[in-house]
């Protein structure tokens, strides 16, 4: 039996309709999960450094599958923090400096190339709205200090 020229009509409108709906849905999904992802990364270095009266204040954030860089300042204090997500949880790997918009101080950290180089190009994107004293802020952090908790601190971090 055949369907009607009507009837497979409204059939290929109905598949249209998931088709997009699958699509779409999927960008949203993935647009929420971003944004989620950098609450959890505000809170997570909310918690972790600030002080009474003085906060933290983290903009902005780049994420690139399961790493993020997030730029950070803390009164007169700023640098970035290098994240690396487990499961649905983020934890601070290190913070730096200017060595953080390098594809190669990145992968220093045990990032692959790929996500270094992808991440330190959205963070020059994401950074090129700030003024050129926000990112001498930023780049004044002096070294690297690890902070996954197998890592020791750098000898060269004066943090």
């Amino acid at each position: 039996m055949f369907l009607s020229q009507k009837k497979f009509s409204s059939a290929k409108q109905i598949c249209l309709g998931i088709f997009l709906f699958a699509v779409f849905g999927s960008v949203l999904a993935h647009s929420q999960t971003n944004e989620v992802s950098q609450e959890k990364i505000k809170a997570l270095i909310s918690k972790s450094f600030d002080q009474p009266n003085l906060k933290v204040k983290t903009s902005p954030i780049v994420i690139e599958g399961k790493v993020a860089i997030a730029d950070w300042v803390q009164g007169q204090k700023g640098g970035r923090a290098l994240l690396r997500r487990k499961h649905n949880e983020w934890e601070i790997i290190a913070c730096g400096g200017s060595g953080f918009k390098d594809p190669e101080g990145i992968a220093a950290i045990g990032i692959s190339r790929e996500i270094a180089t992808n991440i330190t190009a959205k963070l020059k994107d994401a950074e090129a709205k700030l003024s050129p004293q926000q990112i001498k802020q930023l780049d004044s952090f002096d070294g690297v200090v690890n902070m996954a908790h197998d890592a020791k601190r750098t000898p060269n971090s004066k943090h």
